[in-house]
């Protein structure tokens, strides 16, 4: 769709219609972010402060921004819920009922993973690299169905140093408080350490195995850049220094004419962002069925889709996984499940929360955009590709019944089409697609890879919307574990055990210097 040059601002009865029409369309989802929303960007200010604020942002925002923003915009009179990604064709779709309805289920294995995310098919190719053994997959949907299939499309490093530092330390003040402010800085520290360190490796594991396997997933590892920390006065400066400090030198400033050059973004001479330099772009779908179809390939792997697990029980020297197609029994079982983990094991039901975000694809957008670039701020998150652009944001807790279920919301799709505008200038765009994306979040927004029972159950989660950071090296702990391989540990227990969110008074915390 060819771009249009000329704009022209709604008049001040076009506004009010767009206002009304948005306001008449919010669901009880966008109202319980709003909290979020007011304490990500006021969070220093008073609750009556914050109120004041939020409601002069929304006059704003509705009246004016959004407004503006939509000139020049059109939408599908029904737009599909499919993602983006998920619209391309799954070579495992239905997978093995397409080819063999009749196909039975196996009554015995040594491994049984439950999802076929990310997670779920690292597991499977990590197992088909190096075992005999036989491991069966378990989908409840399609292979990347989930958030695996709905998300940014970037492999991102982790998340950056200073940020894991900032979030454990928040959440060491409830659950170490026989600590002292320096011992909790001194602990943060050290998670924050192992955290970056193992994403940092998981990155260039999915780099090497893409060029081993010649993947044809469209990755393209050019970076990814986060604009506007004017709400963070000096924290974009502290957070490249302090990562610089620990070693770690993937997250860096750059000038708003360096960013303009790698995003298209006119940000002018005198802004500064920051970019993460390794970070790359994809087709995430494409790489689970990558995995998960060279996995499948070898005789070790058999993967059943529409396939749901209800209730995993432990029956001594093995456990019985009780699906909607018959009972397995296997020694190990590998819960990949993220954010639908509380509906299998109930207790993470208050420990692993499901976080829902939204997202949208429309044709056409900015010309200046560049493609194979993953661009961000506080508040969305936007990238080019051949036909149009894909964008998010938000972020808004759901029950655990209601994590993946997918949920449009036009005014959340307008306010990312508002920013993009609003920074690459009025462009024409024409939407065909919303949907959204449930990701599953630890209290202290650190990920869980171990062991849940003690025995031989474990759980690779709450990747708190950064799978793509994590899981491919998590899952090569987790197999390793299982099949003793001796390997460099990327993920010790005293950080990563889900003991720290199930019972962390009885976990072993890593001791302090």
């Amino acid at each position: 769709m060819a771009n249009s040059k000329t704009y022209q601002r709604p008049n001040i009865v076009r506004r009010f219609i767009v206002a009304l029409m948005l306001l008449a369309g919010l669901g009880i989802d966008e109202y319980r972010a709003a909290p979020t929303w007011a304490a990500r960007n006021y969070g220093d200010s008073s609750p009556f402060s914050k109120l004041v604020h939020l409601i002069i942002w929304a006059i704003k925002t509705f009246l004016v921004t959004i407004p503006n923003g939509l000139t020049n915009v059109t939408f599908e009179k029904t737009t599909a819920q499919i993602s983006y990604w998920l619209s391309a064709e799954n070579p495992l779709h239905n997978h093995p009922w397409d080819n063999q309805p009749n196909a039975p289920l196996p009554t015995e294995a040594d491994v049984v993973v439950i999802g076929a995310g990310f997670t779920g098919s690292a597991c499977a190719y990590h197992w088909s690299k190096q075992s005999t053994g036989k491991m069966v997959v378990l989908e409840m949907n399609e292979a990347a169905s989930g958030a695996s299939g709905r998300n940014e499309g970037v492999v991102v490093m982790g998340r950056f140093f200073s940020y894991v530092k900032k979030m454990m330390s928040l959440n060491l003040s409830t659950t170490r408080e026989d600590l002292s402010a320096p011992q909790r800085s001194a602990m943060a520290k050290k998670f924050a350490r192992a955290y970056v360190a193992a994403a940092y490796r998981n990155a260039d594991m999915i780099e090497q195995t893409i060029q081993n396997e010649g993947f044809e997933v469209e990755y393209a590892r050019n970076g990814w850049v986060q604009g506007d920390f004017a709400s963070q006065p000096g924290y974009l400066a502290e957070s490249v220094q302090e990562s610089a400090n620990e070693g770690f030198n993937d997250w860096i400033e750059i000038e708003g004419t360096q960013a303009e050059d790698l995003t298209g973004m006119p940000t002018g001479n005198d802004v500064v962002v920051g970019y993460s330099q390794k970070a790359a772009t994809w087709h995430p779908a494409k790489w689970v069925w990558a995995l998960l179809s060279k996995a499948v390939s070898s005789d070790s792997v058999s993967f059943f889709s529409r396939t749901r697990v209800w209730k995993v029980t432990d029956e001594g020297d093995h456990y019985a996984i009780q699906t909607t197609r018959g009972v397995i029994h296997a020694k190990y079982v590998i819960n990949a499940t993220e954010s639908y983990t509380a509906k299998l094991h109930p207790e993470f039901h208050s420990k692993l929360s499901a976080i829902q975000t939204h997202a949208a694809f429309a044709e056409g957008g900015p010309d200046a955009m560049k493609q194979d670039m993953g661009m961000g701020g506080p508040n969305s998150w936007f990238g080019k590709h051949p036909s149009g652009v894909i964008m998010g944001t938000g972020a808004t807790h759901v029950p655990p019944n209601q994590a993946g279920v997918i949920k449009q919301s036009r005014f959340l799709t307008s306010f990312c089409i508002s920013e993009i505008q609003n920074i690459f200038g009025n462009s024409r765009m024409h939407v065909t697609r919303e949907w959204s994306c449930t990701a599953g979040f630890t209290d202290d927004e650190f990920p869980i890879i171990g062991l849940i029972d003690d025995k031989r159950q474990y759980i690779i989660a709450g990747m708190c919307g950064s799978g793509s950071g994590v899981h491919f090296n998590g899952a090569r702990h987790v197999i390793n574990k299982i099949l003793n391989l001796d390997e460099p540990d990327d993920y010790p227990e005293e950080f990563f055990s889900p003991t720290r969110v199930l019972d962390p008074t009885n976990h072993c915390w890593p001791t302090i210097d």
